[in-house]
């Protein structure tokens, strides 16, 4: 059993619910969840998750606020952009701020699956 702790962050509740599902079906443990980019960074902060699945288009305060927010915190963390950004340029940006990794959306869970165990 994999047992590793992932937190999601998206405004959309059914995504959430599917991706827990989905990872805890496959051994992660879905310790915390978020819905915009200030709870995602306090969130992060506080249950220190081994994975973090960070949406860019969120209220409040973007992904992108989000991620640059974490990786100054923890600049080890392990993020992982689920995305539906689709110009290069966007992609690039998140990785040079701190993202390990982006999954176009929608993704095929297999996909998420193998971003995770090959970061683990």
């Amino acid at each position: 059993m994999k047992n590793k702790a992932v937190l999601i962050s998206d405004d959309s509740r059914s995504i959430c619910a599917l991706t827990a599902m989905v990872l805890a079906e496959d051994g992660y443990q879905v310790i915390c969840e978020a819905s915009d980019g200030e709870q995602a960074v306090h969130e992060c902060l506080k249950c220190q998750p081994d994975f973090t699945l960070l949406d860019v288009v969120v209220p409040v305060a973007d992904g992108r606020y989000a991620l640059k927010n974490i990786a100054h915190y923890n600049p080890k963390a392990k993020i992982i952009i689920p995305s539906s950004l689709d110009s290069k340029n966007d992609v690039e940006e998140c990785l040079r701020n701190g993202a390990s990794s982006h999954i176009q959306k929608p993704f095929e869970e297999d996909v998420l699956l193998r971003v995770l165990d090959k970061m683990a």
